[in-house]
């Protein structure tokens, strides 16, 4: 059954309610799927569980969907990961973004580093492809993407942990100088996690001076290779789901 994220409607969601779809949304089922009057389809909006909608007044342009039954409630969600991810090149990042929502982030902030070679991306585009992989996977929430800020200023009000691959960990001897992901994620207690990824290149002295000596920062080792941003991010939340989240 199709499932579609509604952002745009304020009531909660009750039997009975009835809503219009977004023109692009209204455009997809009507014109795309071939779907029209009576046919049913699945909806959510992050707070109210899941429901199964029948469709109403189908036109290519207009849509109507009436609430029939919740069809799952919505869970008391354990607290979810945080990523905060360095923009690199536009299809990396928006592959970041699909498998970030498809592991479980609550939020994905993006970040401006001192070797970050751009300042600004499509956040729009972004949070669509967010919705898109949370409505394929089931989550009955969206992840935020926020729109990039500097390292530096997101660093002087974070006080959740933060726990940040360190590219410069003696890859070439092997040598762990710090502990392994999996090993510092036992070591965390409950509170929230931020998993921080840097840019292609790598964190500059200066970032890694100050990640260093902030409290709530704990470095650690993501194996003896080199990763991408992408590959890097998904192995993060992977081993994070795996020791700490919803995978357990």
């Amino acid at each position: 059954m199709i499932r579609l994220f509604i952002a745009e409607i304020t009531p909660p969601f009750a039997e009975g309610l009835v809503f219009p779809l977004n023109p692009d949304q209204a455009r997809y089922l009507a014109a795309v799927m071939r779907l029209g009057e009576g046919d049913e389809i699945s909806v959510f909006n992050g707070r109210d569980g899941e429901w199964r909608g029948r469709l109403q007044t189908v036109t290519k342009k207009h849509v109507h969907v009436e609430l029939v039954a919740q069809t799952r409630a919505q869970p008391v969600a354990d607290p979810a990961p945080k990523l905060l991810i360095a923009l690199v090149k536009r299809a990396r990042l928006e592959t970041i973004i699909e498998k970030a929502t498809e592991l479980g982030a609550g939020e994905i902030q993006l970040l401006i580093t001192r070797r970050t070679n751009a300042d600004h991306t499509n956040v729009g585009r972004l949070q669509l492809i967010a919705q898109e992989a949370a409505e394929q996977t089931e989550r009955l929430d969206v992840p935020q993407v926020i729109a990039p800020v500097k390292l530096e200023a997101y660093l002087k009000t974070a006080a959740e942990t933060l726990i940040y691959g360190d590219e410069e960990s003696t890859h070439e001897t092997g040598e762990r100088t710090i502990p392994p992901m999996l090993e510092a994620l036992h070591r965390v207690g409950e509170g929230a996690v931020s998993i921080l990824i840097g840019p292609e290149g790598g964190f500059d002295e200066v970032e890694r001076q100050t990640l260093g000596t902030l409290p709530n920062t704990m470095a650690v080792n993501l194996g003896p290779r080199i990763l991408r941003a992408d590959t890097a991010a998904i192995s993060a939340l992977t081993l994070y789901q795996a020791a700490k989240g919803d995978w357990r």
